[in-house]
Order: structure tokens, then C-alpha cells, then sequence
């Protein structure tokens, strides 16, 4: 699942949330969202895992998180390319969720656009790995060619450990 920021209108000095200007019915929403999806979910025998999308450090993001953490089947998939992409400023927040974190999208950022293959860019992989390792994380590599996959394990295999 994505937490989706909204749309947005730029001032003058600043760029400003919809979602954020109205975050009190935003989050109202979306807490009753989750309240119904994490209820069928539970019904269903199925975990709903929360991505981050570059958003998670945006300050009403973060805050609508903590409000969901407060659901006993709240959990995240921490997508380490998106991450990237805005310079690691959503690890924090991560680092905060330890014990929520249950997935893991692995790929690859440059400075022309995530989704590259294993070890092409700048998110530490080995560490990634190790982290997705020593929290049982599940993992899936998200590339977008089957040729960046195959690239993708064979790094791995030289490479990790």
C-alpha cells in the first residue's frame, strides 16, 4: 500500500499539501481506511504493508504513520531505492519501525533514476541485505528487464556476504 501526499499548490516561497493544510481530516480518513482494510486483511489471513514512496519524511506522512502504528497489524516494506532517491531522508524514519519493517523492495538509484540494477548506484546493498537478513525480512529485486535481474543475482552472488 502507498500513503499517497496528494496533490499540492506551489506559493511564492513554498510548496503546500492539500493533506497537509487539512490534516486533521486527513488523517480522520484515513485512519477509518485502515481501521476497515486492516480488519478484512486480518479476515483474509493477509498483511498489508505500508511502501514508502520518496514521502515518508515529509512531516504529515511521518505523522499519519505514527498514527497507524497503533494498529496491531501496521507494517512497512521499506523500498531502499525510493529511499535513495531522496538522499536516505526516509532511513530515520525506518530506523524508528524496526520492529515493523516485514518486506523489503531492493534496487538500485543513480543519479538518473531508481529501479537500476544491484550494485549500478549509490544504496548500500551489503547493508540493505544484512539489515533485510537480520530483521527475517522477505525481499523482492525490483528491476525493471529480466537482463537486470539475472545482472542483479549475479552481483549478489559476487558480491554480498
Amino acid at each position: 500500500m502507498h500513503l499517497n501526499n496528494g496533490i499540492y499548490f506551489t506559493l511564492p516561497h513554498e510548496r503546500m499539501w492539500i493533506n497537509e493544510q487539512y490534516e486533521s481530516e486527513f488523517n480522520k480518513l484515513l485512519f477509518e481506511s485502515y481501521s476497515q482494510l486492516y480488519q478484512l486483511a486480518d479476515s483474509l489471513d493477509v498483511i498489508l504493508s505500508i511502501e514508502n514512496t520518496c514521502n515518508f519524511h515529509i512531516p504529515f506522512i511521518s505523522r499519519a504513520l505514527e498514527m497507524l502504528r497503533k494498529f496491531e497489524n501496521f507494517s512497512l516494506t521499506w523500498d531502499v531505492g525510493h529511499d535513495a532517491k531522496v538522499h536516505f531522508k526516509e532511513e530515520t524514519v525506518f530506523r524508528e519501525y524496526t520492529d515493523r519493517i516485514k518486506h523489503m523492495h531492493l534496487h538500485d538509484c543513480d543519479d538518473k533514476s531508481d529501479h537500476q540494477p544491484l550494485y549500478s548506484g549509490y544504496v548500500p546493498i551489503k547493508d540493505r541485505l544484512h539489515f533485510a537478513e537480520n530483521y527475517g525480512l522477505s525481499v523482492v529485486i525490483e528491476v525493471k528487464t529480466s537482463t537486470s535481474l539475472r545482472e542483479s543475482v549475479e552481483q549478489i552472488k559476487k558480491n554480498y556476504k
